[in-house]
């Protein structure tokens, strides 16, 4: 029996989307895997025909917080992983996460170690990424998942550590939930943030489990050029610090976010 599905959210014509799908198909288990998308074309349909997957369309322009419920609501199966349609899941992603979040009958999220491709290759050692380590390790150094509403709000408190397209959600646990549209790039920020204050637990499996690629037309990357990132990790921080401290802690984090903003054109 399938109990996990990825919803590869495409938008536009990615370059990269069919070697995500393909990662999809490489798995040890297997998933019920679709698209969805708000821009179709010729060009998603026939890659959806070539890897036979479905394509669900939700009207244009509405935001990528509408787009991500959108995606999340074709879920039928118990899990889902919302994957990035640039990305590379490595093929043990499926199982290990399965595995790890059904030891706990209170598994909220479920999500894992990660990398970032740029300018064609795996980088692991950027300064965003050894912030987000070294927070989980402060958080989880021997115990890799956080029960406790004040542990996972600790986890959150000095950034966003979770990496979205790592994480795979336990639909039957969060029925109902959906990313707020207030924000256009700390949606998952915002989320772990109400998720925190939900009974359940996050679990971490400290493996490297998925490829986030980084590039110039990446919503990461354009977050970033149109300073909504920045922005919005103030209002983030504001919420869990005064406002003296949240504002030092922006500044701050904004600094790890340098390897993203030198990328090839």
């Amino acid at each position: 029996m399938i109990n996990h599905s990825f919803a590869v959210m495409a938008y536009n014509d990615s370059p990269y989307l069919s070697d995500c799908l393909n990662s999809l198909k490489c798995q040890t288990i297997e998933s019920t895997i679709y698209i969805s998308t708000s821009t179709p074309s010729t060009y998603i349909n026939a890659i959806a025909n070539k890897f036979g997957v479905e394509v669900f369309i939700t009207e244009a322009g509405q935001g990528i917080a509408h787009d991500w419920n959108f995606s999340l609501q074709q879920g039928k199966t118990k899990y889902i992983t919302l994957a990035h349609q640039d990305d590379i899941y490595l093929s043990g992603y499926t199982d290990a996460c399965l595995r790890s979040a059904e030891r706990y009958n209170d598994t909220l999220i479920c999500f894992t170690d990660y990398a970032e491709i740029a300018d064609g290759n795996d980088r692991t050692d950027t300064l965003l990424l050894k912030v987000k380590n070294r927070i989980l390790w402060c958080c989880m150094p021997f115990k890799k998942n956080l029960k406790r509403k004040f542990w996972k709000k600790i986890l959150i408190s000095l950034g966003s550590p979770i990496a979205a397209p790592s994480v795979m959600y336990n639909l039957e646990k969060l029925a109902g939930f959906t990313f707020s549209n207030e924000f256009n790039v700390n949606m998952d920020w915002d989320a772990w943030y109400r998720m925190s204050e939900m009974e359940g637990r996050f679990v971490y499996v400290s493996k490297m489990l998925m490829k986030h690629r980084i590039h110039i037309d990446s919503a990461t990357t354009k977050g970033l050029e149109a300073n909504f990132r920045q922005s919005e990790d103030n209002r983030m921080f504001k919420r869990m610090w005064p406002e003296f401290i949240a504002s030092r802690l922006a500044r701050l984090y904004s600094k790890s976010y340098h390897s993203n903003t030198e990328l090839k054109a």
